[in-house]
């Protein structure tokens, strides 16, 4: 598989499921380092390349990746490897490595593996909604038929070694992406973000650590590995989130109910301006594509085409605006350009019963 033939199919993980629904991904990273060998922050050049041909080797051979993409970074142009993050295929850590790391992604993207960046692998499995038991089993299946093979560095009794302590003995981060804009238009999701954090959780932005929450997507993860197995990091996580979506739902009844003009005047205006505006900035592309995805799942719009929402969610970003494009475009240009591209895919959205 080419890496064009991989970036000419929408994002599976980001579009197959219900329409609306608040729970958008789960993910599981698992960080892990090959033994005997210098972590890559440590790591020669030489020792780098061998750490990834040795890795490469192996991947090769495992399922999902045999019939994948692999592809070593300089074989990736730096555009390239910026639509990858735009996917949120890979870090921006390791969108920005020029020479020794490498990926490995399956045909429906929903399976990864970043090559020296922080660690010598960094394993990714997706699945959509909320699903992270069903998403623990595939990275289970995965991880086992690495190690199969590759040599872990492993330790008792602290578990998987790490470059960053805070990933230290499961190598484990779970994470689920929500959709909330019925807590942030209620004006509710700072103390809710908040009280996550003294639970020990972390919240980021769709683009990672120091992202914001463009579009109202939030990413909530664990951020204790040591000290806890990983079925009951996951139980944690999965009650949580689900008490979270709870909390949504409760949120949007209650705009519907206590300021029902308030929310048809926001979600009629964001879909005005998606339909007519000539010019869109990225970050406001994404709040209004938000809102709309909002008003159809509240029947306030409706749209005959299926995730076309979340798939302009993807394609409104810079790198994947010029890839459509097919040429370079300034930003003032891929404005004009997100406008236009939006309005060709808006074109069948309409009142909904309830607007």
């Amino acid at each position: 598989m080419t890496l064009e033939e991989l970036l000419d199919h929408p994002c599976a993980w980001f579009v197959d499921h219900a329409c609306g629904e608040i729970a958008i991904s789960s993910r599981i990273r698992l960080a892990r380092n090959v033994a005997g060998v210098p972590f890559p922050t440590r790591a020669s050049g030489a020792q780098k390349n061998e750490i990834r041909q040795e890795i490469l080797t192996v991947l090769r051979e495992t399922d999902p990746f045999d019939s994948g993409l692999l592809a070593s970074t300089e074989e990736i142009s730096p555009f390239q490897r910026q639509l990858l993050f735009e996917r949120s295929l890979i870090s921006r850590e390791h969108a920005e490595l020029d020479e020794g790391g490498a990926i490995a992604v399956s045909r429906d993207e929903q399976d990864v593996v970043m090559v020296n960046e922080e660690d010598h692998l960094r394993l990714q499995v997706v699945r959509s909604g909320l699903s992270l038991h069903e998403t623990w089993e595939e990275m289970t299946r995965l991880d086992d038929a690495i190690d199969d093979k590759i040599d872990y560095a492993f330790a008792e009794p602290y578990g998987f070694l790490t470059c960053c302590p805070s990933n230290t003995g499961t190598g484990m981060r779970a994470g689920v992406m929500l959709h909330l804009p019925g807590l942030a238009l209620m004006e509710e999701i700072r103390p809710v973000m908040r009280g996550l954090a003294k639970m020990g959780l972390a919240v980021r932005g769709l683009g990672g650590e120091g992202s914001e929450a463009d579009g109202f997507l939030f990413q909530i993860s664990n951020q204790i590995t040591l000290g806890k197995a990983e079925e009951d990091i996951l139980d944690d996580l999965n009650e949580i989130v689900a008490e979270l979506i709870q909390h949504e739902v409760h949120a949007r009844a209650r705009l519907a109910e206590n300021r029902p003009n308030g929310l048809r005047d926001k979600i009629g205006r964001a879909a005005g301006v998606l339909q007519n505006a000539w010019e869109l900035q990225s970050k406001e592309a994404l709040d209004l594509l938000s809102l709309v995805r909002l008003g159809v799942a509240m029947d306030l719009l409706k749209l005959d085409t299926p995730h076309v929402i979340e798939q302009l969610m993807i394609e409104v970003r810079p790198c994947h605006l010029q890839k459509l494009a097919e040429k370079e475009l300034n930003p003032a240009e891929r404005d004009r350009f997100r406008a236009e591209w939006v309005r060709s895919k808006l074109a069948d959205l309409s009142k909904g019963p309830k607007l």
